[in-house]
């Protein structure tokens, strides 16, 4: 088996495994124990259980593990985000 061919394999299952994750939050989101809600702190769109917004999410929690590069050139520096002018 050659590079190209395992690589390929690769990403045919990545691709599979990223499209049934998609597909069964999406059937969990019809049956209502999914939902994509806005962080109160920072806007960002996250994942929760419940309707209601959440406190804080991995976004405010982690800002190194999400913002990576802004995080490292700025250290002292939290990360902003901009307002949304998105209106729901």
């Amino acid at each position: 088996m050659t590079a190209w061919t395992a690589l390929t394999v690769f990403v045919i299952v990545v691709v599979g495994t990223f499209t049934t994750v998609a597909i069964w939050l999406g059937i969990l989101g019809w049956l209502g124990a999914f939902h994509m809600v806005r962080c109160t702190n920072c806007r960002h769109l996250t994942m929760s259980t419940a309707k209601e917004p959440r406190e804080s999410c991995p976004q405010c929690r982690h800002p190194l593990l999400t913002h990576p590069v802004y995080a490292v050139r700025h250290p002292g520096a939290r990360v902003r985000v901009r307002n949304d002018p998105l209106r729901y």
